[in-house]
Protein backbone atom coordinates (compact mmCIF):
# COMPACT_ATOMS: atom_id res chain seq x y z
CA UNK A 1 0.00 0.00 0.00
CA UNK A 2 1.28 3.47 -0.90
CA UNK A 3 2.31 5.84 1.85
CA UNK A 4 -0.48 8.42 2.23
CA UNK A 5 2.15 11.10 2.75
CA UNK A 6 3.80 10.35 -0.60
CA UNK A 7 6.26 13.08 -1.59
CA UNK A 8 4.38 16.00 -0.01
CA UNK A 9 6.74 17.20 2.72
CA UNK A 10 9.41 19.69 1.74
CA UNK A 11 11.86 19.30 4.61
CA UNK A 12 14.60 21.73 3.57
CA UNK A 13 14.93 24.85 1.47
CA UNK A 14 16.68 23.40 -1.55
CA UNK A 15 17.03 24.04 -5.28
CA UNK A 16 13.33 23.61 -6.07
CA UNK A 17 12.31 25.90 -3.22
CA UNK A 18 14.74 28.55 -4.46
CA UNK A 19 13.46 28.22 -8.03
CA UNK A 20 9.83 28.48 -6.93
CA UNK A 21 10.64 31.58 -4.88
CA UNK A 22 12.51 33.18 -7.80
CA UNK A 23 9.70 32.31 -10.20
CA UNK A 24 6.99 33.94 -8.13
CA UNK A 25 9.15 36.87 -7.04
CA UNK A 26 9.69 37.90 -10.66
CA UNK A 27 6.14 37.06 -11.70
CA UNK A 28 4.74 39.26 -8.99
CA UNK A 29 7.44 41.84 -9.71
CA UNK A 30 6.11 42.06 -13.28
CA UNK A 31 2.56 42.67 -12.04
CA UNK A 32 3.67 45.64 -9.94
CA UNK A 33 6.15 46.81 -12.56
CA UNK A 34 3.34 47.14 -15.08
CA UNK A 35 0.97 48.74 -12.57
CA UNK A 36 3.52 51.31 -11.45
CA UNK A 37 4.44 52.17 -15.02
CA UNK A 38 0.81 53.08 -15.62
CA UNK A 39 0.32 55.00 -12.38
CA UNK A 40 3.70 56.79 -12.41
CA UNK A 41 3.26 57.86 -16.02
CA UNK A 42 -0.44 58.76 -15.66
CA UNK A 43 0.21 62.49 -16.33
CA UNK A 44 2.20 61.55 -19.46
CA UNK A 45 -0.30 58.97 -20.71
CA UNK A 46 -3.10 61.49 -20.18
CA UNK A 47 -1.35 63.80 -22.64
CA UNK A 48 -0.53 61.00 -25.10
CA UNK A 49 -3.83 59.09 -25.12
CA UNK A 50 -6.52 61.65 -24.20
CA UNK A 51 -7.81 64.97 -25.55
CA UNK A 52 -6.55 68.11 -23.78
CA UNK A 53 -7.97 68.50 -20.25
CA UNK A 54 -6.88 69.56 -16.77
CA UNK A 55 -3.88 67.68 -15.39
CA UNK A 56 -5.71 66.24 -12.36
CA UNK A 57 -8.72 65.12 -14.43
CA UNK A 58 -6.48 63.49 -17.02
CA UNK A 59 -4.54 61.60 -14.34
CA UNK A 60 -7.82 60.47 -12.72
CA UNK A 61 -9.01 59.14 -16.10
CA UNK A 62 -5.88 57.02 -16.58
CA UNK A 63 -6.14 55.72 -13.00
CA UNK A 64 -9.84 54.97 -13.55
CA UNK A 65 -9.00 52.97 -16.65
CA UNK A 66 -6.70 50.86 -14.52
CA UNK A 67 -9.46 50.33 -11.97
CA UNK A 68 -11.69 49.05 -14.75
CA UNK A 69 -9.04 46.54 -15.78
CA UNK A 70 -8.53 45.45 -12.17
CA UNK A 71 -12.12 44.26 -12.18
CA UNK A 72 -11.03 41.59 -14.69
CA UNK A 73 -8.55 40.07 -12.26
CA UNK A 74 -11.22 37.93 -10.56
CA UNK A 75 -12.13 36.63 -14.01
CA UNK A 76 -8.52 35.57 -14.55
CA UNK A 77 -8.31 34.13 -11.04
CA UNK A 78 -11.44 32.05 -11.60
CA UNK A 79 -10.19 30.64 -14.91
CA UNK A 80 -6.55 30.05 -14.06
CA UNK A 81 -7.28 29.10 -10.45
CA UNK A 82 -9.62 26.38 -11.68
CA UNK A 83 -7.04 25.02 -14.10
CA UNK A 84 -4.26 25.35 -11.52
CA UNK A 85 -6.20 22.83 -9.45
CA UNK A 86 -6.97 20.67 -12.50
CA UNK A 87 -3.82 20.57 -14.65
CA UNK A 88 -1.20 21.86 -12.22
CA UNK A 89 0.39 25.07 -10.96
CA UNK A 90 3.40 24.98 -13.32
CA UNK A 91 1.47 24.81 -16.61
CA UNK A 92 -0.76 27.63 -15.43
CA UNK A 93 2.21 29.80 -14.57
CA UNK A 94 3.83 29.44 -17.99
CA UNK A 95 0.60 30.58 -19.66
CA UNK A 96 0.06 33.52 -17.30
CA UNK A 97 3.61 34.92 -17.56
CA UNK A 98 3.47 34.77 -21.37
CA UNK A 99 0.10 36.53 -21.47
CA UNK A 100 1.00 39.13 -18.87
CA UNK A 101 4.30 39.89 -20.57
CA UNK A 102 2.82 40.11 -24.06
CA UNK A 103 0.05 42.56 -23.22
CA UNK A 104 2.18 44.68 -20.89
CA UNK A 105 4.71 45.13 -23.68
CA UNK A 106 2.00 45.93 -26.26
CA UNK A 107 1.39 49.22 -24.44
CA UNK A 108 4.57 50.50 -26.08
CA UNK A 109 3.00 50.04 -29.52
CA UNK A 110 -0.15 52.10 -28.88
CA UNK A 111 -0.99 54.88 -31.34
CA UNK A 112 -1.40 58.36 -29.86
CA UNK A 113 -4.52 60.51 -29.59
CA UNK A 114 -2.95 62.89 -32.10
CA UNK A 115 -2.83 60.12 -34.71
CA UNK A 116 -6.07 58.13 -34.19
CA UNK A 117 -8.14 60.13 -31.72
CA UNK A 118 -10.04 58.45 -28.90
CA UNK A 119 -9.29 55.01 -30.40
CA UNK A 120 -5.89 55.26 -28.69
CA UNK A 121 -7.54 55.27 -25.26
CA UNK A 122 -9.96 52.48 -26.25
CA UNK A 123 -7.04 50.27 -27.28
CA UNK A 124 -5.29 51.12 -24.02
CA UNK A 125 -8.31 49.95 -22.02
CA UNK A 126 -8.53 46.70 -24.03
CA UNK A 127 -4.87 45.97 -23.31
CA UNK A 128 -5.46 46.66 -19.61
CA UNK A 129 -8.35 44.17 -19.60
CA UNK A 130 -6.08 41.39 -20.87
CA UNK A 131 -3.32 42.40 -18.45
CA UNK A 132 -5.80 42.20 -15.58
CA UNK A 133 -7.01 38.76 -16.66
CA UNK A 134 -3.53 37.24 -16.82
CA UNK A 135 -2.44 39.01 -13.61
CA UNK A 136 -5.36 37.40 -11.78
CA UNK A 137 -4.12 34.01 -12.92
CA UNK A 138 -0.53 34.79 -11.96
CA UNK A 139 -1.12 34.79 -8.21
CA UNK A 140 -3.85 32.12 -8.37
CA UNK A 141 -1.28 29.52 -9.36
CA UNK A 142 1.89 31.27 -8.19
CA UNK A 143 1.22 31.76 -4.49
CA UNK A 144 0.24 28.11 -3.87
CA UNK A 145 3.17 27.00 -6.05
CA UNK A 146 5.81 28.74 -3.94
CA UNK A 147 4.18 27.94 -0.58
CA UNK A 148 3.84 24.24 -1.43
CA UNK A 149 7.55 24.18 -2.26
CA UNK A 150 8.55 25.98 0.98
CA UNK A 151 9.40 24.19 4.27
CA UNK A 152 7.10 25.11 7.15
CA UNK A 153 9.60 27.14 9.20
CA UNK A 154 10.47 29.36 6.23
CA UNK A 155 6.92 30.08 5.06
CA UNK A 156 6.59 33.46 6.76
CA UNK A 157 9.82 34.98 5.46
CA UNK A 158 9.41 33.49 1.97
CA UNK A 159 5.84 34.78 1.86
CA UNK A 160 7.17 38.24 2.71
CA UNK A 161 9.92 37.95 0.10
CA UNK A 162 7.52 36.86 -2.65
CA UNK A 163 4.98 39.53 -1.79
CA UNK A 164 7.86 41.98 -1.50
CA UNK A 165 8.46 41.26 -5.17
CA UNK A 166 5.42 43.42 -5.80
CA UNK A 167 6.92 46.36 -3.92
CA UNK A 168 10.30 45.73 -5.52
CA UNK A 169 8.66 45.73 -8.95
CA UNK A 170 7.00 49.02 -8.13
CA UNK A 171 10.34 50.36 -6.85
CA UNK A 172 12.13 49.22 -10.00
CA UNK A 173 9.51 50.73 -12.30
CA UNK A 174 9.46 54.04 -10.44
CA UNK A 175 13.26 54.15 -10.53
CA UNK A 176 13.27 53.48 -14.29
CA UNK A 177 10.69 56.22 -14.82
CA UNK A 178 12.86 58.62 -12.82
CA UNK A 179 16.02 57.61 -14.73
CA UNK A 180 14.36 57.86 -18.13
CA UNK A 181 12.80 61.21 -17.24
CA UNK A 182 16.16 62.55 -16.11
CA UNK A 183 17.93 61.27 -19.22
CA UNK A 184 15.38 62.12 -21.92
CA UNK A 185 13.56 65.02 -20.28
CA UNK A 186 9.81 65.30 -19.81
CA UNK A 187 9.25 66.72 -23.32
CA UNK A 188 10.85 63.67 -24.97
CA UNK A 189 9.03 61.30 -22.61
CA UNK A 190 5.70 62.78 -23.73
CA UNK A 191 6.75 62.73 -27.38
CA UNK A 192 8.19 59.24 -27.84
CA UNK A 193 10.32 57.91 -24.94
CA UNK A 194 7.28 56.68 -22.98
CA UNK A 195 7.32 53.73 -25.40
CA UNK A 196 10.80 52.72 -24.23
CA UNK A 197 9.53 52.60 -20.65
CA UNK A 198 7.00 49.89 -21.44
CA UNK A 199 9.49 47.81 -23.42
CA UNK A 200 11.45 47.26 -20.19
CA UNK A 201 8.68 44.91 -18.98
CA UNK A 202 10.33 42.20 -21.09
CA UNK A 203 13.16 41.85 -18.54
CA UNK A 204 11.20 40.19 -15.67
CA UNK A 205 9.14 38.19 -18.19
CA UNK A 206 12.22 36.44 -19.58
CA UNK A 207 13.66 35.69 -16.12
CA UNK A 208 10.42 34.23 -14.74
CA UNK A 209 9.74 32.20 -17.88
CA UNK A 210 13.20 30.61 -17.97
CA UNK A 211 12.93 29.57 -14.31
CA UNK A 212 9.43 28.13 -14.73
CA UNK A 213 10.38 26.06 -17.74
CA UNK A 214 13.05 24.28 -15.67
CA UNK A 215 10.76 23.34 -12.75
CA UNK A 216 8.43 20.47 -11.94
CA UNK A 217 5.08 20.84 -10.23
CA UNK A 218 4.74 20.82 -6.45
CA UNK A 219 4.85 17.63 -4.33
CA UNK A 220 1.41 18.46 -2.93
CA UNK A 221 -0.20 18.68 -6.37
CA UNK A 222 1.66 15.61 -7.63
CA UNK A 223 0.22 13.66 -4.70
CA UNK A 224 -3.32 14.69 -5.64
CA UNK A 225 -2.70 13.62 -9.21
CA UNK A 226 -1.12 10.30 -8.20
CA UNK A 227 -3.98 9.46 -5.85
CA UNK A 228 -6.64 10.63 -8.33
CA UNK A 229 -8.02 13.24 -5.92
CA UNK A 230 -8.25 16.15 -8.35
CA UNK A 231 -11.58 17.93 -7.85
CA UNK A 232 -13.95 18.05 -10.81
CA UNK A 233 -15.08 21.61 -10.06
CA UNK A 234 -12.61 23.22 -7.63
CA UNK A 235 -13.77 26.78 -8.31
CA UNK A 236 -17.49 26.21 -7.76
CA UNK A 237 -16.72 24.16 -4.65
CA UNK A 238 -15.56 27.40 -3.00
CA UNK A 239 -19.22 28.33 -2.65
CA UNK A 240 -20.45 25.07 -1.17
CA UNK A 241 -21.74 25.23 2.37
CA UNK A 242 -18.60 23.83 4.01
CA UNK A 243 -16.31 26.41 2.35
CA UNK A 244 -18.56 29.44 1.87
CA UNK A 245 -17.88 31.02 5.27
CA UNK A 246 -14.11 30.81 4.79
CA UNK A 247 -14.32 32.39 1.36
CA UNK A 248 -16.41 35.37 2.46
CA UNK A 249 -14.16 35.98 5.46
CA UNK A 250 -11.21 36.16 3.06
CA UNK A 251 -13.21 38.48 0.80
CA UNK A 252 -13.80 40.96 3.63
CA UNK A 253 -10.14 40.89 4.61
CA UNK A 254 -8.89 41.35 1.03
CA UNK A 255 -11.25 44.27 0.43
CA UNK A 256 -9.48 46.20 3.15
CA UNK A 257 -6.09 45.09 1.87
CA UNK A 258 -6.74 46.64 -1.53
CA UNK A 259 -7.52 49.94 0.18
CA UNK A 260 -4.13 49.62 1.88
CA UNK A 261 -2.32 48.94 -1.39
CA UNK A 262 -3.73 51.70 -3.52
CA UNK A 263 -3.49 54.35 -0.85
CA UNK A 264 0.20 54.19 -1.71
CA UNK A 265 0.44 53.03 -5.32
CA UNK A 266 -2.40 55.06 -6.85
CA UNK A 267 -2.54 58.25 -4.85
CA UNK A 268 0.78 59.11 -3.19
CA UNK A 269 2.26 60.02 -6.61
CA UNK A 270 -0.81 62.20 -7.25
CA UNK A 271 -0.40 63.97 -3.90
CA UNK A 272 3.26 64.69 -4.63
CA UNK A 273 2.78 65.77 -8.26
CA UNK A 274 -0.21 68.12 -8.06
CA UNK A 275 -0.65 71.61 -6.63
CA UNK A 276 -0.02 72.95 -4.09
CA UNK A 277 3.04 70.67 -4.35
CA UNK A 278 6.11 72.59 -5.53
CA UNK A 279 7.99 69.48 -6.63
CA UNK A 280 8.67 68.78 -10.29
CA UNK A 281 7.41 65.55 -11.83
CA UNK A 282 10.89 64.03 -11.59
CA UNK A 283 11.37 65.10 -7.96
CA UNK A 284 7.97 63.71 -6.97
CA UNK A 285 8.68 60.39 -8.67
CA UNK A 286 12.06 60.12 -6.93
CA UNK A 287 10.52 60.70 -3.49
CA UNK A 288 7.77 58.19 -4.23
CA UNK A 289 10.43 55.67 -5.21
CA UNK A 290 11.91 55.86 -1.71
CA UNK A 291 8.60 54.68 -0.22
CA UNK A 292 8.75 51.49 -2.24
CA UNK A 293 11.99 50.51 -0.52
CA UNK A 294 10.29 50.59 2.88
CA UNK A 295 7.32 48.76 1.36
CA UNK A 296 9.63 45.89 0.39
CA UNK A 297 11.26 45.87 3.83
CA UNK A 298 7.83 45.98 5.45
CA UNK A 299 6.64 42.85 3.63
CA UNK A 300 9.74 40.93 4.76
CA UNK A 301 9.29 42.16 8.33
CA UNK A 302 5.61 41.24 8.46
CA UNK A 303 6.14 37.77 7.01
CA UNK A 304 8.99 37.03 9.42
CA UNK A 305 7.20 38.28 12.55
CA UNK A 306 3.99 36.45 11.60
CA UNK A 307 5.91 33.17 11.77
CA UNK A 308 6.76 34.01 15.39
CA UNK A 309 3.52 35.44 16.83
CA UNK A 310 0.86 34.46 14.28
CA UNK A 311 -0.76 35.96 11.19
CA UNK A 312 -3.98 36.97 12.94
CA UNK A 313 -2.48 38.64 16.01
CA UNK A 314 0.03 40.68 14.04
CA UNK A 315 -2.58 41.90 11.56
CA UNK A 316 -4.98 43.03 14.29
CA UNK A 317 -2.20 45.01 15.97
CA UNK A 318 -1.28 46.57 12.63
CA UNK A 319 -4.84 47.65 11.87
CA UNK A 320 -4.95 49.67 15.11
CA UNK A 321 -1.50 51.16 14.47
CA UNK A 322 -2.60 52.24 10.99
CA UNK A 323 -5.59 54.12 12.37
CA UNK A 324 -3.27 56.07 14.68
CA UNK A 325 -0.57 57.17 12.21
CA UNK A 326 -2.44 57.63 8.92
CA UNK A 327 -3.61 61.26 9.07
CA UNK A 328 -0.33 62.65 10.51
CA UNK A 329 1.74 60.87 7.87
CA UNK A 330 -0.41 61.89 4.90
CA UNK A 331 -0.50 65.47 6.15
CA UNK A 332 3.27 65.37 6.48
CA UNK A 333 3.58 64.28 2.84
CA UNK A 334 1.13 66.96 1.71
CA UNK A 335 2.61 69.78 3.78
CA UNK A 336 6.17 68.80 2.90
CA UNK A 337 5.34 68.84 -0.82
CA UNK A 338 3.51 72.15 -0.45
CA UNK A 339 6.44 73.86 1.29
CA UNK A 340 9.25 72.06 -0.52
CA UNK A 341 10.39 70.43 2.73
CA UNK A 342 12.14 67.37 1.33
CA UNK A 343 13.09 65.68 4.65
CA UNK A 344 9.52 65.93 5.98
CA UNK A 345 8.07 64.63 2.72
CA UNK A 346 10.52 61.74 2.48
CA UNK A 347 10.02 60.63 6.10
CA UNK A 348 6.24 60.79 5.75
CA UNK A 349 6.24 58.84 2.50
CA UNK A 350 8.64 56.22 3.89
CA UNK A 351 6.28 55.57 6.81
CA UNK A 352 3.27 55.43 4.47
CA UNK A 353 5.07 52.85 2.33
CA UNK A 354 5.92 50.71 5.34
CA UNK A 355 2.49 50.93 6.99
CA UNK A 356 0.46 50.24 3.85
CA UNK A 357 2.53 47.44 2.33
CA UNK A 358 3.87 45.48 5.32
CA UNK A 359 0.59 43.57 5.93
CA UNK A 360 0.78 42.21 2.40
CA UNK A 361 3.79 40.16 3.49
CA UNK A 362 1.56 37.35 4.77
CA UNK A 363 -0.83 37.14 1.81
CA UNK A 364 0.82 34.18 -0.01
CA UNK A 365 1.15 32.08 3.14
CA UNK A 366 -2.08 33.16 4.86
CA UNK A 367 -4.30 32.48 1.83
CA UNK A 368 -2.51 29.19 1.10
CA UNK A 369 -3.18 28.12 4.69
CA UNK A 370 -6.88 29.01 4.41
CA UNK A 371 -7.63 26.61 1.54
CA UNK A 372 -7.02 22.89 1.10
CA UNK A 373 -4.68 21.56 -1.58
CA UNK A 374 -7.23 20.35 -4.13
CA UNK A 375 -8.90 23.77 -4.34
CA UNK A 376 -5.99 25.99 -3.26
CA UNK A 377 -5.35 27.73 -6.58
CA UNK A 378 -9.04 28.55 -6.90
CA UNK A 379 -9.30 29.68 -3.29
CA UNK A 380 -6.10 31.71 -3.20
CA UNK A 381 -6.71 33.29 -6.60
CA UNK A 382 -10.39 34.15 -6.30
CA UNK A 383 -10.09 34.89 -2.58
CA UNK A 384 -7.29 37.35 -3.34
CA UNK A 385 -9.21 38.91 -6.23
CA UNK A 386 -12.53 39.02 -4.39
CA UNK A 387 -11.34 42.12 -2.56
CA UNK A 388 -11.38 43.89 -5.90
CA UNK A 389 -15.19 43.78 -6.17
CA UNK A 390 -15.36 46.64 -3.68
CA UNK A 391 -11.73 47.63 -3.17
CA UNK A 392 -10.96 47.90 -6.88
CA UNK A 393 -13.09 51.01 -7.29
CA UNK A 394 -10.67 53.10 -5.23
CA UNK A 395 -10.33 55.54 -8.14
CA UNK A 396 -14.00 56.44 -7.73
CA UNK A 397 -14.14 56.57 -3.93
CA UNK A 398 -11.34 59.10 -3.53
CA UNK A 399 -12.63 61.60 -6.11
CA UNK A 400 -16.13 61.34 -4.60
CA UNK A 401 -14.80 61.96 -1.09
CA UNK A 402 -12.73 64.82 -2.49
CA UNK A 403 -15.64 66.46 -4.33
CA UNK A 404 -18.41 66.00 -1.77
CA UNK A 405 -16.78 65.69 1.65
CA UNK A 406 -13.20 66.84 1.99
CA UNK A 407 -12.34 69.34 -0.77
CA UNK A 408 -11.84 72.14 1.74
CA UNK A 409 -9.32 70.00 3.66
CA UNK A 410 -7.70 68.44 0.58
CA UNK A 411 -7.53 71.78 -1.32
CA UNK A 412 -9.21 71.84 -4.76
CA UNK A 413 -6.16 70.38 -6.54
CA UNK A 414 -5.01 67.71 -4.06
CA UNK A 415 -6.43 64.58 -2.41
CA UNK A 416 -4.26 63.94 0.66
CA UNK A 417 -7.05 63.77 3.25
CA UNK A 418 -9.42 61.76 1.05
CA UNK A 419 -6.62 59.23 0.52
CA UNK A 420 -5.98 59.09 4.27
CA UNK A 421 -9.67 58.34 4.80
CA UNK A 422 -9.49 55.52 2.25
CA UNK A 423 -6.62 53.93 4.18
CA UNK A 424 -8.39 54.30 7.54
CA UNK A 425 -11.52 52.66 6.15
CA UNK A 426 -9.28 49.89 4.86
CA UNK A 427 -7.73 49.42 8.32
CA UNK A 428 -11.17 48.92 9.86
CA UNK A 429 -12.19 46.41 7.18
CA UNK A 430 -8.91 44.47 7.51
CA UNK A 431 -9.34 44.36 11.28
CA UNK A 432 -12.89 43.01 11.00
CA UNK A 433 -11.92 40.47 8.34
CA UNK A 434 -8.98 39.12 10.33
CA UNK A 435 -10.97 39.08 13.58
CA UNK A 436 -13.36 36.64 11.90
CA UNK A 437 -10.47 34.38 10.85
CA UNK A 438 -8.90 31.53 12.79
CA UNK A 439 -5.16 31.67 13.39
CA UNK A 440 -3.54 29.83 10.48
CA UNK A 441 0.03 29.62 11.79
CA UNK A 442 0.74 25.89 12.17
CA UNK A 443 -1.56 24.79 9.36
CA UNK A 444 -0.34 21.80 7.35
CA UNK A 445 -0.88 22.90 3.75
CA UNK A 446 0.13 19.56 2.21
CA UNK A 447 -3.01 17.85 3.53
CA UNK A 448 -5.44 17.26 0.66
CA UNK A 449 -8.69 16.90 2.60
CA UNK A 450 -9.04 19.65 5.20
CA UNK A 451 -6.65 22.20 6.65
CA UNK A 452 -5.25 20.84 9.91
CA UNK A 453 -2.94 22.01 12.61
CA UNK A 454 0.52 20.47 12.32
CA UNK A 455 0.44 19.21 15.88
CA UNK A 456 -2.91 17.49 15.29
CA UNK A 457 -1.50 15.86 12.16
CA UNK A 458 1.52 14.58 14.09
CA UNK A 459 -0.73 13.17 16.82
CA UNK A 460 -2.87 11.36 14.24
CA UNK A 461 0.24 9.84 12.65
CA UNK A 462 1.46 8.69 16.05
CA UNK A 463 -1.86 6.98 16.78
CA UNK A 464 -1.91 5.23 13.40
CA UNK A 465 1.66 4.00 13.85
CA UNK A 466 0.81 2.56 17.27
Amino acid sequence: MENSNYNTKVEKFGKNSAKATTSQFFGFLLDAFDLTMILSTAPVLAVVLLPPTTALLGAFTIILSYSLTIIFRPFGSAIFGHFGDKIGRKKDLIITILGLGLFSTLTSALPTYASVGILSFVLFVIIRIFVGTFAGGEYAAGHPFVMEWTPYKFRGIISGLVQGGFSFGALLAAAIVAIFTGYFGIAAIKAYAWRYLFLTTLIPVVIALVVRLTMSDTPAFNKLKKENKIKKQPFTDLFRKEHRKDFFQVMIYMTGMFFFAYSLFAFVPTILEHAPSVFTYGEADTIYTYSLGTAFAGALFFGYVSQKIGRRKLTLIWAVLTLIVTVPMFYGAFYGAKTGNVPLTVISVLVIGFITQAPWGIIPVYLSERFQTNMRSSGVGFGYSSGIFIGGWFSIYVPLMHDYLFKSIDTPTNIWFSTAMLLMIGAVIVGVGMYLSPETLGTEITDDHNIKNIEETKENKSVSEN
